[in-house]
């Protein structure tokens, strides 16, 4: 097994687009949010290359797992890529299939993140028989696999009562530890959450009078987990307020108990 791979970080946008740019080149990739349900087997990655180069990448994908407040990526082979390599000419799109191998999970979900590295302009074979790869942007989306009866996105396929999505069950407190303040969120349901649009405030409104936590993507806090993110030097406003967030980027904005 690879040595865990600690904090890949890359910025994941809100919407189920995601556009890159690097060195003259556009990558389109959708959709960003990937999970395969206990009745699929599979899933579908799409990548448009919208510069004036062709574009080369490995897909892999990694276990994903947190524990003392950290990310943690690991090998593993419930999860396939199919093509693993990649060549995509200008203005033209390739898909890549995440094919599930290993039965769905017997309760909850799995966590995995895939990892998309650009390669060095070179033909495929050249490419899998390099022993040492140059690495010029590495793009890192979610992926997750539910067990029966377990569902977090809607399914053009699949009607149902958004009612009877599975949610997350999450906590909070702040902290202060040598002057600097931190937010933990304890995540003690079954799911994930994705938190967006995190504030602080006596009502659910984002407006001027909230103490503002990030208004973008916060980060993920996996089930079981917690993790902790620091706060800025405004956070000194926030006792006595509420902790409000997204779960959902088209969802509505929701209490998280303290």
């Amino acid at each position: 097994m690879m040595k865990l791979i600690k904090k890949l970080s890359l910025l994941i946008s809100l919407l189920c687009v995601s556009v890159f740019s690097h060195a003259g080149n556009v990558l389109l990739v959708w959709p960003i949010l990937q999970v395969i349900e206990a009745d699929q087997q599979g899933s579908a990655l799409w990548l448009e290359n919208r510069g004036t180069t062709e574009v080369h990448l490995q897909a892999r994908i990694l276990r994903w797992q947190q524990r003392n407040s950290q990310d943690h990526y690991a090998d593993q082979s419930d999860i396939v890529a199919s093509p693993p390599f990649v060549a995509i000419p200008p203005k033209q799109k390739q898909l890549i299939r995440l094919i599930r191998t290993s039965p769905a999970p017997a309760a909850g979900e799995n966590a995995y993140r895939i990892i998309l590295d650009q390669l060095p302009e070179s033909n495929g074979e050249s490419a899998k028989d390099s022993a040492g790869l140059h690495l010029q942007m590495r793009y890192v989306l979610p992926l997750f696999t539910y067990a029966q009866g377990i569902w977090t996105k809607p399914r053009a396929d699949k009607p149902r009562a958004s009612a009877t999505a599975t949610v997350p069950s999450l906590t909070w407190q702040v902290t202060t530890r040598q002057g600097q303040r931190f937010l933990t969120l304890r995540n003690n349901g079954i799911v994930h959450a994705r938190l967006t649009q995190v504030f602080f405030a006596s009502r659910p409104v984002l407006d001027h009078a909230a103490v503002v936590v990030n208004k973008g993507l916060l980060g993920y806090v996996l089930a079981g987990q917690s993790m902790t993110f620091p706060l800025s030097s405004v956070s000194a406003a926030v006792d006595g307020l509420h902790l409000y967030a997204k779960l959902d980027d088209n969802g509505p904005i929701v209490a998280i108990s303290e």
